[in-house]
């Protein structure tokens, strides 16, 4: 059988599985639409909680694997450099975060998008998200990629699909869950 018909027959129902977590994610940002017209400007840090907390997730993948494939980490979440790997993400993915929404908040009235709250309210509940999603997604990163990796299986076909699904549906749910905290909506 050809690699490329040998990875779709092992992620497709990885993929498909995928989805409908995609479409639960979609489902919840939908239900949070009263949030958005009420505070436009969250709509800005959707796209950047979820895209984060998936390249953090996918490039901690990545590194996890290649470890693994040259044996310089010890198929196990106890392995130094992962816990090391996983600590500099969530750091880096946080500090990373606080520039961005920093600057977003000074750049949406600019653009007509009135933030509505403190700046300490909209860093508090940009960092809270994404440290929500990051602190789930780094680790299911490790977990995929270690698991693919002992079954035999090319950590690479799996971890990306599952963590930027992972990172999607956290990213909305974190935020959903630091609105209600800090109390904004």
């Amino acid at each position: 059988m050809s690699e490329w018909k040998r990875i779709v027959k092992t992620t497709a129902p990885l993929i498909t599985a995928m989805m409908f977590v995609e479409l639960a994610a979609g489902g919840l940002l939908n239900s949070m639409e009263s949030v958005f017209v009420m505070l436009p400007a969250i709509l800005a840090i959707v796209p950047g909680v979820n895209a984060l907390a998936g390249n953090v997730g996918s490039i901690i993948g990545s590194r996890i694997s290649s470890g693994l494939h040259l044996g310089s980490i010890e198929p196990t979440v106890r392995d130094l450099e992962v816990r090391e790997n996983m600590e500099m993400s969530f750091f880096v993915g946080l500090l990373e975060r606080t520039i961005t929404a920093t600057a977003l908040y000074f750049i949406l009235p600019y653009l007509s998008i009135e933030v509505k709250m403190s700046f300490i309210q909209w860093l508090t509940v940009v960092l809270m998200a994404q440290a929500m999603a990051l602190a789930l997604v780094i680790p299911v990163a490790v977990v995929v990629s270690v698991l693919a990796f002992r079954k035999g299986l090319s950590p690479n076909d799996f971890t990306i699909p599952v963590v930027s699904t992972v990172g999607d549906f956290m990213g909305i749910l974190s935020l959903a869950i630091a609105i209600m905290v800090v109390g904004i909506a």
